[in-house]
């Protein structure tokens, strides 16, 4: 058997996943290597805690470096400009990487040039990256010490409405820890048509709960909401309603990044590359793809444009199938196919000292079993999970 060269792009959840179960499945035989411009991993359900000075950096990440070392991963950091589909390279900063077999997993870019006004500063900011989550802290800071309106959401095409919900809701509880509450009216504002319907068409009775949570927070929110653009002091909407926000968080959409977008042929106009249900390329079979990168269409049509979320636990499901498929590929064996609507829904949804357990058979409805656990052991089991999670993963536990 020829020794192959598979090459994964990425490495947070789906990268790191997929790197090591290939390296499980593979062994010695065949080289893995991943391509990644950092060598950190970041617990991204963590940041909406981050800026209230409840996680450092070293508290949610970690050096990948000696783990693929330990297992026989090679690890390059390099920034990645492109991708050579017919001559099979991946093109860097630095020399071209040639593979046998690719899987992209390379997380998304944030389109804060989507909306004027929304790239984190003195207008907005963003808990999308462990950077700008400190960047928020010092902009919450300075809030605390000239309280006003406050604006939390996620625009029109965004997908990551968990955390919108999860980062207001702790705005929330700080305010009143801080005493604020009245000097402080809250405001939500979200794409959705209706209060947590997630971009997956809602779940259970999410819609009641979360209706009479922020009626009783005393939370205002506006769904099917188009932000036209943020500026000093307010969030203007699409057809005149203005927003007056001292403090302004708007998750906005993710596309593909620019290497995978450039390429042509590898992905549609996002940026997020089409693949079958074993997260194959259906043009370039030694092409995979997992977590945000893959391309996921909506369950159905809405109002406004709402992305579907990709989070950790689908991520390293849709890398684990990859990572067998590419093994099959290589030494024989059965394809796994696993639809992205038939992954499990999972999710810890944190409130600040409370929170809700939400728990499906599928993703993408109908399911035949979903549940929502509301109280305060939903906040302990984020804080457990987020220990256990880390824990293993800098074990190389996957």
């Amino acid at each position: 058997m020829d020794r192959k060269r598979i090459v994964v792009v990425g490495t947070s959840f789906a990268g790191y996943t997929g790197a090591l179960e290939l390296k499980a499945l593979l062994g010695d035989e065949h080289d893995v290597t991943v391509v990644a411009n950092t060598h950190t991993f970041v617990f991204i359900p963590s940041l909406i805690w981050v800026p209230f000075g409840l996680r450092e950096r070293e508290d949610i990440s970690f050096d990948v470096r000696p783990v693929y070392q330990k297992k026989g991963v090679t690890f390059l950091e390099r920034k990645v400009t492109g991708f050579d589909l017919e001559r099979r390279e991946v093109l860097t900063d630095g020399e071209p990487v040639p593979y046998d077999y690719l899987l992209i997993a390379t997380g998304p870019r944030v389109d804060f040039a989507s909306i004027p006004g929304l790239k984190p500063g003195d207008t907005a900011w963003s808990i999308c990256t462990m950077d700008h989550a400190l960047e928020t802290r010092a902009g919450w800071e300075r809030f605390l010490n000239d309280p006003g309106p406050v604006v939390i959401g996620a625009t029109q095409g965004a997908a990551c409405f968990g955390a919108a919900y999860e980062f207001v809701l702790n705005v929330r509880y700080q305010l009143k820890r801080h005493g604020l509450l009245e000097k402080a009216p809250l405001t939500f504002v979200t794409a959705e048509p209706f209060l947590s319907h997630f971009g997956i068409g809602g779940f259970g009775n999410a819609k009641a709960m979360c209706e009479r949570m922020f009626e009783g927070y005393g939370i205002r929110w506006r769904v099917n909401a188009e932000v036209e653009r943020v500026e000093r002091g307010a969030v203007h909407l699409k057809g005149g309603e203005a927003l007056p926000s001292r403090f302004t968080m708007l998750i906005p959409r993710f596309v593909g990044i620019d290497a995978v977008r450039g390429t042509p042929g590898l992905a549609n106009a996002a940026g997020f590359v089409e693949v079958d249900e074993g997260y194959q390329h259906p043009a370039h079979p030694e092409v995979y793809a997992a977590g945000i990168a893959v391309h996921v269409p909506a369950p159905a049509q809405t109002p406004v444009a709402c992305g579907v979320p990709k989070t950790g636990y689908p991520s390293e499901q849709m890398a684990k199938t990859a990572a067998h498929n590419i093994a099959a590929a290589i030494k024989g064996g059965e394809r796994r196919a696993l639809p992205f609507g038939e992954i499990n829904a999972l999710c810890v949804l944190d409130t600040g000292n409370m929170g809700m357990i939400i728990v499906g058979d599928h993703m993408l409805g109908p399911r035949a079993h979903e549940l929502i656990i509301p109280g305060p052991q939903a906040h302990w089991a984020k804080v457990a999970f987020e220990k256990h999670f880390l824990g293993t993963r800098k074990l190389g536990w996957v």
